[in-house]
């Protein structure tokens, strides 16, 4: 699996204003091709501090009948999410064609004046292939998506057909792991408020007298710590905890939505914007300046590339992130 090699065969489309130097945009095989996102640092950022405070700060603190369950529980969950969501960066979602294509040499240019949008009659001209009916062209990932849903910067990767399992597997383990993560950060921060001495269980803590001594990473490499670092990183724990899970929730209930529906991000953001297209131009407009800027409202740039053959301009669409 090639995850960060740049193919030659892509370049970006045209700006709307047209002419202009055109700067070939770096391959974007995953989620692994450069640049990476921040939003995508920030998801492996916190990956690794919620595993580092609940394996080796929370969970050692917990009462010894709890310690199996804490370890095993919260360990499938932590290594279950890292390997969907390996899984969902590494997979290029690109249309077949795209992905066998193997041709050197530079995509020419999107000329407008030629064709209205990049993919016509289910043929990309930026790729240079044919593309199956729902695929779409992405722009910041310059490549044709099978059954495209959205560009997830957090995964800073297209998420399509071969991929939207994953995906949504990532999205279900991080919520779990994170309210395993949350149950016993609650408990230490409460357990420290009201009785620190049922935390102090391990054999560590029975060959001192300091109540105010306290060790992290238990108990394979016990560190010192004072004992204000604890309510801390756990009040920060339950913080940034409670965030992600509404977060997550908030996610996974609009994905559930649009699979009740039937529908991707991409065709729910067509019919919202249809929808607010056609209110606001039959209360200000007549009926045929409505129905072109109905016509209008249905082109798309940016992240969710071309692929309306009825419009000769595309405007920019926020991309499907914005609703996470």
């Amino acid at each position: 699996m090639d995850v960060c090699s740049r193919n030659p065969n892509r370049t970006s489309p045209v700006s709307e204003a047209g002419g202009g130097d055109q700067v070939p945009l770096c391959s974007r095989t995953n989620g692994w091709s450069w640049p990476p996102h921040p939003l995508q640092l920030l998801a492996w950022l916190l990956y690794l501090f919620f595993a580092i405070t609940s394996l080796g700060i929370f969970i050692p603190l917990l009462p010894p009948h709890w310690l199996p369950a804490g370890y095993i529980c919260t360990g499938i969950m932590l290594v279950g999410h890292l390997c969907v969501h390996v899984m969902a960066v590494s997979l290029d979602p690109a249309d077949q064609n795209v992905r066998r294509k193997t041709t050197s040499g530079p995509v020419p240019v999107f000329d407008r004046s030629r064709h209205a949008h990049v993919i016509e009659n289910c043929h990309c001209y930026l790729c240079q292939v044919d593309v199956g009916p729902k695929s779409k062209h992405c722009s910041s990932c310059n490549k044709c998506v099978a059954s495209f849903d959205h560009h997830c910067r957090w995964l800073n990767n297209c998420v399509g057909r071969r991929n939207y399992k994953l995906f949504l597997n990532s999205v279900i383990s991080a919520l779990l792991g994170i309210c395993l993560v949350l149950v016993s950060a609650t408990y230490v921060f409460i357990q420290f408020l009201l009785d620190p001495s049922q935390l102090r269980t391990d054999t560590h803590f029975q060959v001192t007298n300091d109540t105010g001594l306290w060790f992290v990473f238990l108990p394979l490499a016990p560190v010192d710590s004072a004992g204000a670092v604890i309510p801390v990183l756990a009040a920060v724990t339950i913080g940034l905890g409670l965030l992600s899970c509404t977060l997550l929730s908030h996610l996974l209930g609009f994905h559930m939505y649009l699979m009740w529906n039937r529908l991707s991000t991409y065709e729910y953001i067509v019919k919202q914007r249809h929808r607010q297209g056609t209110r606001g131009a039959s209360a200000k407009t007549p009926t045929r300046k409505a129905s072109a800027n109905i016509i209008q409202e249905l082109s798309y740039s940016g992240t969710l590339g071309y692929t309306n053959p009825e419009v000769d301009h595309p405007r920019t669409l926020a991309p499907p992130d914005s609703l996470q």
